[in-house]
């Protein structure tokens, strides 16, 4: 049997894609949202509604990665993808797509979805 550590994404479907938003605020304190997680979280979210991809997706506060953000973490269980960019969002839409499936409509989308 595998152990949780070691199960891929696709042995253990996420229910949900987490990005952080996080801004801290001073002089020169890191963030996910100071390395573009906005663009990127909005990026993801328009991604997975116009592919229908049967997954949740939340904006978080914090993920306690500030210095190697911007944090993505699918969940329950699963990886951190630390130090995101814009260029990966297609990558992980394709992964995604992948191992979660599509919806027939938009209706089946989860309704926070929708929305964000």
């Amino acid at each position: 049997m595998t152990s949780n550590a070691a199960m891929t994404l696709a042995e253990r479907r996420p229910e949900t894609v987490l990005v952080c938003v996080n801004r801290r605020y001073g002089d020169g304190q890191l963030s996910c949202a100071a390395n573009s997680s906005e663009a990127i979280a909005q990026a993801l979210a328009d991604g997975i509604r116009e592919r229908r991809i049967a997954v949740n997706f939340e904006r978080s506060v914090c993920m306690g990665q500030c210095l190697r953000g911007p944090t993505i973490r699918f969940a329950p269980g699963g990886r951190f993808i630390l130090g995101t960019s814009l260029e990966d969002v297609t990558h992980l839409l394709d992964e995604l797509e992948a191992v979660c499936g599509t919806v027939e409509a938009e209706d089946e989308l989860p309704l926070h979805l929708i929305g964000s």
